[in-house]
């Protein structure tokens, strides 16, 4: 929110701003073998070569990743407001950074079979392999799915700001998260012949 970071073509990364939320990077490895920079509103991760991730920024918002194993296999990073997750290469998911928002992880499976990982400001939403979600995080935020019945194979996640919606194979769409946007369907048709989701900040259309 208050800084920049600069890949330049030698794998190394300079960055500039705020120092509490990000600009000052020197107590991060990215002289070298950065391949891509990843961001959230006080953080920046840097994923290198040899598949290892790097962050500085807010310590308390994802800016310390101690607590994680971040040295190999990650292919993908993402985040939200104040957290952020590491996709691996073995399907497994680590999260860290503000506990609110899903840095904690520990309440839900994610060590194996996730192909893909969704975000609203404060929770987050895993589609496995197998059709079968899951979801932490703010509650207000979409970050508990316990209510959803999400059998017959999902096979997207779209969100607006603090809801949910997921298409199933057979056309139908769930959705889950604050009422106020979006998280609350029960008033349209949503059964069946859905193609695709669309999503502003507050709201869906199918």
């Amino acid at each position: 929110s208050n800084a920049f970071a600069a890949l330049k073509t030698d794998g190394s990364v300079v960055s500039w701003g705020s120092n509490s939320t990000g600009g000052d990077s020197s107590g991060a490895d990215v002289s070298s073998n950065v391949q891509e920079i990843f961001s959230i509103s006080n953080v920046f991760a840097a994923l290198k070569t040899d598949g290892s991730v790097v962050t500085w920024g807010k310590s308390t918002g994802g800016g310390d990743s101690s607590g994680v194993d971040l040295t190999s296999n990650v292919q993908e990073v993402t985040g939200n407001y104040g957290a952020l997750v590491a996709l691996k290469s073995d399907g497994s998911v680590v999260s860290w950074g503000d506990s609110f928002c899903g840095g904690d992880s520990s309440g839900v499976d994610l060590s194996s079979n996730v192909q893909e990982v969704f975000s609203t400001e404060c929770a987050f939403a895993a589609l496995k392999t197998d059709g079968s979600v899951v979801t932490w995080g703010d509650s207000n935020y979409g970050g508990d799915s316990s209510s959803v019945d999400f059998s017959g194979e999902v096979q997207k996640i779209f969100r607006t700001q603090r809801a949910f919606a997921a298409l199933k194979a057979d056309g139908s769409v769930v959705t889950w998260g604050n009422s106020s946007y979006g998280g609350d369907s029960g008033g349209v048709n949503l059964s069946s012949g859905v193609l695709e989701i669309f999503s502003t900040e507050r709201a869906f259309a199918a």
